[in-house]
């Protein structure tokens, strides 16, 4: 009987320990031997084997814990880089221009210049993502070029990006909330109303909706161009937008309203209401011509507010663009109103009251490096006087 009690306890003890954490199996094997020793079930000499053994077993598991346990804060250490895509890119260009200032007296300029951005965007988690941007500027809305010059001095740096942009699983993960500064939420086909390196800053909503085959992709936002210091943001001038716009197959069509306001002040400099500067409605769309690699687009703005009489408040543009193996070629037609357009961010190389050609030619000489031609040819009417301008700019990208 005693044979069988020893028995049970020890087949006991091994399936407790087969069950048991590392830790607590080891010492309750120790404590069993313990009793088992006391009441003389085993010997001495049995209690030192079989304590023995435990102790080896602990440091076996104890070693194998401390291993896992390194793989597994490895494999955390891991995430950040695998969420967190550095990217940047860099442009090397001639520019040469032909033009004049708003005095009629020549702006002829030729000269180089840089532009460098590097990126860090993160996947925080499923639902949210963050981005922040460094950039080479000059403190300028629609410009992030640096004229090499000032015998060889350092550059300035800007933050052109930095957002955050969540996507709630609530709304399916296709509506998305972005905050700070940020790429243009809205849809376009071409730079006619908004300059390439203009970046918003404020809070956008943008959804994406599937409807028959066609995707629907809303959009709306506020930003601020100047905050007055104020309790109020209806006193700070701002810049409101609306879109709507429909994809179906290769056809992009679309109509987008941005309105631009500031804070009217009486003499006292106290807020009397919004001044209502430009409210802009824009008509665009693009599609592929079938059977060929050609895509042609067109863009149409109306600004009711052109309160200056006389003033065109017009602006139009028709293209084409192509991509034949490495080669991109596009050509656009500009007929831009004097107050059509909102001067501080359209298209800083072609000017406003002007009509002209923007030709460009690319080369994809890699992945990663690409060579391009852009030519602006516009007749622009500068104090009732048509003036020609001409701009070419020569470039080297590369990517990483």
């Amino acid at each position: 009987m005693k044979i069988k009690s020893t028995s049970l306890l020890i087949t006991c003890a091994l399936f407790g320990a087969a069950v048991m954490p590392a830790y607590a199996s080891n010492e309750a094997m120790m404590d069993l031997l313990k009793v088992l020793r006391d009441r003389g079930t085993i010997t001495s000499q049995d209690y030192e084997l079989l304590a023995n053994a435990a102790k080896a077993d602990k440091e076996a598991d104890e070693a194998v814990a401390m291993k896992v346990e390194k793989v597994s804060t490895a494999s955390k250490s891991l995430e950040w880089p695998e969420r967190i895509k550095l990217k940047g890119d860099m442009r090397a260009r001639y520019e040469d221009q032909d033009a004049v200032d708003s005095s009629n007296m020549p702006d002829d300029k030729r000269r180089f210049r840089i532009r460098a951005r590097l990126g860090a965007y993160a996947q925080v988690n499923e639902t949210t993502k963050a981005g922040i941007r460094l950039v080479t500027t000059v403190g300028s809305a629609t410009s992030t070029n640096q004229t090499l010059e000032n015998n060889f001095s350092s550059t300035d740096v800007g933050i052109d990006l930095g957002y955050i942009d969540w996507a709630p699983t609530a709304l399916g993960g296709n509506t998305h909330f972005i905050f700070g500064k940020m790429k243009k939420p809205w849809e376009s086909v071409s730079g006619m109303v908004w300059d390439g390196d203009t970046n918003p800053e404020g809070v956008a909503i943008k959804s994406k909706l599937n409807a028959g085959g066609v995707t629907l992709i809303p959009s709306v936002g506020y930003y601020t161009l100047d905050d007055n210091g104020t309790d109020s943001f209806s006193e700070d001038s701002h810049l409101g937008h609306a879109q709507l716009a429909a994809i179906m197959g290769k056809t992009k069509v679309g109509v987008s309203y941005f309105g631009f306001e500031s804070a009217n002040t009486d003499a006292m400099g106290n807020f009397t209401g919004p001044s209502e500067e430009e409210r802009m409605f824009q008509l665009f769309g693009e599609t592929a011509i079938p059977s060929t690699p050609v895509t042609v687009f067109a863009n149409y703005v109306h600004n009711t507010n052109a309160d200056a009489s006389g003033d065109d408040d017009n602006a139009w543009s028709l293209g084409a663009k192509a991509k034949m193996g490495s080669f991109k070629l596009s050509y656009e037609y500009l007929d831009l109103g004097v107050n059509a357009l909102n001067d501080n961010f359209d298209n800083s190389d072609f000017g406003n009251d002007s009509k002209g050609s923007i030709i460009k030619a690319a080369y994809k000489i890699n992945n990663s490096f690409t060579a391009q031609a852009t030519y602006y040819t516009s007749d622009t009417n500068i104090n009732n006087d048509d003036t020609e301008a001409d701009l070419l700019h020569l470039d080297l990208k590369v990517k990483f």
